[in-house]
């Protein structure tokens, strides 16, 4: 095994998981994960944090899943939020705002 040097300051996880319709447990995947990131993408590129300072990965499912919304993790994993991907992306991007210092 070859470490890397790490590419970016931060990393937050957002749970893109999806399962097959009709299943009991609710998918991060089909409440607009993807477009959450996307949406965040282009936002920290046009503040120049997105490479370097940031990067929101999409994850599979980090085992918790709420009924609604989509679980996001700023700190790698050692915690876990549960957001609206829509009503809260502001507050997303404020909070990466806040990591980036």
């Amino acid at each position: 095994m070859n470490r890397l040097p790490p590419a970016f300051d931060e990393v937050v996880l957002i749970c893109n998981n999806t399962r097959p319709p009709g299943a009991p447990k609710h998918s991060c995947g089909d409440h607009g994960a993807w477009e959450l990131r996307k949406w965040l993408k282009r936002e920290l590129k046009k503040e120049g944090l997105w490479g370097e300072k940031v990067r929101v990965v999409l994850t599979s499912c980090l085992d918790f899943c709420p009924s609604e919304g989509v679980v996001c993790s700023f700190d790698r994993g050692r915690s876990l939020v549960k957001i609206d991907a829509q009503t809260d992306r502001e507050i997303v991007l404020e909070r990466i705002r806040e990591l980036c210092g």
